[in-house]
């Protein structure tokens, strides 16, 4: 079976295995949008405080990326029963390849975060004009498609770890990583550096309509090489559950 036909099929089983639990998500994204609906557009109009600033960079930097996973038996099981490693044992057991799970593993990723966000901006673009924001639709599409390509950069990083490591060590590199974009959202709100996430959209707005091209070119390049990275460490790793 050739690369990327192997990879195609292992996405295709864990998506058609993850159907209706997808739902999940999207209950999540209207909690979230519920939640941060008045953060997001006072963000946009410029008128947050330092608490919203701070808030609203933290909330998109550490959920955006991880509105690819689908919280299953293996994500909930995972510290427990350290349940990827049995899986990717199990699947090495059959005739394929470490590159195949890793470039397959990030396929999934890919379909699941880009349905995620196209529900996730479509519906915050739809509240915000409904709420009296001025907004054009392609700066805003241009403005998702900037934070599609962040989140599919950084949450490949997330892919490598639970892939290639044991359900506690994950669990412990996920606490790290949000303690740090905790610490950068509050250290630029300190600064008065500003908000990422209004300033993403205004920086389009005024003509920085390369901002997508970089981030989905870093998302291109992050993918690429995390198959690499991903398909060696699947092969120095062991599995003990």
């Amino acid at each position: 079976m050739g690369l990327w036909k192997g990879a195609w099929y292992l996405a295709k089983h864990e998506l058609a295995k993850d159907r209706w639990k997808s739902l999940f998500t999207l209950f999540f994204i209207g909690y979230l949008l519920l939640f941060t609906v008045s953060l997001i557009n006072d963000g946009f109009e410029g008128e947050n405080g330092s608490f919203g600033n701070w808030s609203l960079d933290f909330i998109y930097l550490s959920i955006l990326p991880v509105l690819g996973f689908v919280v299953n038996k293996t994500m909930m099981r995972s510290w427990k029963e350290n349940s990827y490693t049995r899986k990717i044992a199990q699947w090495r057991t059959l005739p394929i390849s470490s590159k195949q799970i890793a470039l397959g593993r990030i396929i999934q990723f890919t379909i699941v975060l880009f349905a995620a966000q196209l529900v996730f901006f479509l519906l915050q673009f739809l509240i915000a004009r409904e709420m009296g924001v001025d907004i054009s639709t392609g700066n805003f599409v241009l403005y998702g498609i900037s934070w599609f390509g962040y989140s599919l950069t950084m949450g490949i990083g997330y892919v490598y770890w639970e892939t290639g490591h044991s359900g506690k060590t994950y669990f412990f590199f996920n606490i790290i990583y949000l303690v740090l974009l905790l610490v950068i959202s509050i250290s630029l709100s300190l600064l008065d550096i500003g908000n990422i996430v209004a300033g993403s959209l205004h920086a389009i707005e005024n003509g920085s309509w390369w901002l997508p091209i970089v981030t989905v070119t870093a998302s291109v390049i992050t993918a690429i090489l995390g198959v690499k990275r991903i398909e060696n460490r699947l092969d120095k790793r062991t599995y003990r559950a």
